[in-house]
């Protein structure tokens, strides 16, 4: 019969107190472990105390690690035997079968030695001279992590009672203690991550609207650190609208694909107003019936990365000498307009400067490039902020102009021919005798013809844009044949 036992329950109490405070104030769980074991074993007068880890479970058997151990004297100290470094002990046996499903299910067992069946649990018990054993599985965030349990070797004891919840609440504090382990190595990979990628980690729970965000991306959009709560509609606030709609695009189209990855760049607002580019890579995880249960990912500043674009870009569709787009940049102007469907029927300007060589040839290439670069400042002026402007190349020049009437576009076009033939253009310094520049400011003489044809939408964009720049080279050759210094239409031939 076992033992009969009261255990003393202050000294028990006593225990969980020291080894919580251990838990909570030691810098390494592992330390906070040991105190909590100790503290345990001299209060119940056990032999041993001990910790095996779960490493892999399979229904022929469990893998484990003996991690942790207080012997009350060196005779029953086993965490130093080879036998128990990361054994596998095979499920071979009912009652060694009923015990692991109990441990795996969260419930505690305990047993005399004594009174268990023959088979391969008892064998290994005796074997390690255990005469009474009571365990408690330690569970992490709901999954069996490992057990605890109180090895006698002298007496039968029914643990039933307050020792076994006293060890059962010992489990407890031990999970919190993994599991605030767990969670401090995440944060401390997090900000690993943060410092080295530049980036924030954030998470969204759909059904409820809860939120959480880094200690990085809180300091991106201005909040402290440790923010308490940034609300669902308060974070989606710190993108820029038109990023925003973007966004919902894409998780509309992902929810209905049941797509799991992608990723977007958007602009994030800051508490002052200020934005900056961040790639959003998002992973949404979808339930049965394709219905969204979470979704979480990183924000990665690429606003370095979004400068030199724009510099690639710029250099790619815009004019190195005036600014103003090139053929490349024009294009895709064009595509887009059409693309768009804003725009019903854009029109194309053509424009040439008149007898551009004899200007190159009496002042000097130097001096004709200052003046392409004053003639595209001054047509500028002239045009609207949405209107395109374009160096083709040499003295010419186009222009792409939205919603206008053909009453319109021939009165623009004559205001800008008159911009430039009304008003000389004043050299500051040229080359004197001897390649010396000279202080004298010269007054340059200039006038430009036009041709102006329609962009029919509709089709294909490039068929679209080649047949209006061959309409407009059409009414720019008129213009010229009929003495320069004149506009076109291609529909007044």
């Amino acid at each position: 019969m076992p033992a009969p036992l009261t255990p003393d329950v202050p000294r028990l109490l006593n225990a969980l107190a020291t080894g919580s405070a251990a838990l909570v104030q030691r810098r390494f769980w592992s330390n906070g472990v040991n105190q909590l074991l100790e503290a345990l074993g001299e209060a119940s007068g056990v032999s041993r105390v001990w910790i095996f880890q779960l490493l892999e479970q399979a229904p022929s058997g469990l893998l484990q690690d003996y991690v942790f151990e207080w012997a009350a004297t060196s005779d029953y100290r086993q965490l130093t035997q080879k036998r128990f470094r990361f054994f596998t002990m095979a499920i071979d046996d009912p009652e060694y079968a009923d015990m692991v499903t109990r441990r795996a299910r969260g419930d505690a067992h305990t047993c005399i030695v004594s009174q268990l069946p023959n088979g391969s649990l008892r064998e290994n018990l005796e074997s390690q001279r255990i005469r009474s054993m009571v365990t408690v599985p330690i569970m992490v965030n709901g999954q069996w992590w490992g057990t605890l349990g109180f090895d006698d070797c002298e007496r039968e004891v029914d643990w039933e009672g307050p020792g076994l919840q006293a060890l059962a609440i010992a489990a407890e504090l031990i999970a919190s203690a993994i599991y605030r382990h767990q969670l401090n190595s995440r944060k401390r990979q997090v900000d690993l991550l943060q410092r080295v990628a530049a980036c924030g980690a954030w998470e969204i729970n759909p059904a409820s609207g809860a939120t959480w965000c880094s200690s990085g991306l809180l300091a991106t959009l201005g909040y402290p650190p440790d923010y308490a709560r940034l609300p669902l509609r308060r974070l989606l606030a710190h993108i820029v609208p038109e990023d925003r709609r973007k966004l919902w695009a894409l998780l509309r189209h992902c929810c209905g694909v049941c797509n799991g990855s992608c990723r977007l760049d958007v602009r994030l607002i800051d508490q002052q107003g200020d934005t900056r580019w961040h790639e959003l890579v998002l992973e949404a995880n979808y339930v049965s019936g394709g219905r969204l249960a979470g979704i979480a990912g990183l924000a990665i500043d690429i606003s370095q990365r979004k400068q030199v674009e724009v510099q690639a870009q710029t250099e790619a569709e815009f004019d190195e000498l005036t600014g103003v787009y090139n053929r490349r940049g024009m294009v895709r102007y064009i595509r887009e307009l059409l693309n768009s469907g804003k725009c019903q029927r854009p029109y194309l300007l053509l424009l040439d400067i008149d007898h551009f060589k004899h200007i190159n040839d009496r002042y000097g290439h130097p001096a004709g490039d200052a003046l392409l670069k004053t003639l595209a400042m001054r047509l500028a002026a002239e045009l609207r902020p949405d209107d395109c402007l374009v160096r083709l190349g040499g003295e010419e020049f186009a222009m792409v102009v939205a919603e206008l009437g053909e009453a319109q576009v021939l009165q623009l076009a004559e205001r800008l021919r008159c911009c430039i033939a009304d008003d000389p253009f004043v050299l500051d310094a040229l080359p004197g005798i001897g390649g010396t520049l000279s202080n004298r400011k010269v007054s340059v003489p200039m006038t430009v013809s036009l041709g102006v044809a329609t962009m029919m939408p509709g089709g294909n964009v490039g068929h679209c844009q080649s047949m209006a720049i061959a309409q407009a080279d059409q009414a720019l050759y008129l213009a010229k044949e009929s003495g320069r210094n004149c506009v076109v239409a291609y529909w007044q031939r």
